[in-house]
């Protein structure tokens, strides 16, 4: 029985050899590897400086591009509000005259149908003609 175990032992042996030299390439490339990430582990920490370093620079170009950006908003801050003052001024005279307009349509609007009314078409032309000149002529001196 000896001999049994004896042989056992050999085929144990024989398969741990077949095993070894089967895995001796698949250990080969995984060395190679390992010594690959071993010469990428190396130059990290300089990278990750540059990288760093970079990241300052354009960090602190950033702060700068804004403190400028914030100086020039406030320099034309000024001249938008009196552009937003000019405009509402603007508008104030625009509803003045748009009123008076209205005002003076209704009035004519009157006016032409009385004339209608009557049948004084030609001498209503000209009477128009003559209070439109002087309410204009009234309308100027006010502005003056």
């Amino acid at each position: 029985m000896d001999w049994v175990l004896g042989i056992g032992v050999l085929l144990i042996g024989i398969a741990l050899i077949i095993v070894a030299v089967v895995l001796i390439k698949p250990l080969g490339k995984l060395t190679e590897v390992l010594e690959s990430v071993k010469k990428t582990t190396d130059t990290l920490p300089s990278t990750v400086a540059d990288i760093t370093g970079q990241t300052q620079q354009i960090l602190h170009t950033s702060n700068e591009t804004i403190s400028n950006v914030n100086k020039q908003v406030s320099e034309v801050t000024p001249v938008f509000q009196i552009v937003g003052d000019v405009g509402e001024a603007s508008r104030e005279v625009t509803t003045a005259a748009l009123d008076r307009s209205v005002r003076l349509k209704e009035r004519v609007g009157n006016a032409s149908g009385f004339v209608q009314e009557k049948e004084y078409k030609g001498l209503y032309g000209l009477v128009t003609l003559v209070f439109y000149l002087m309410q204009q002529k009234k309308e100027l001196k006010k502005f003056k």
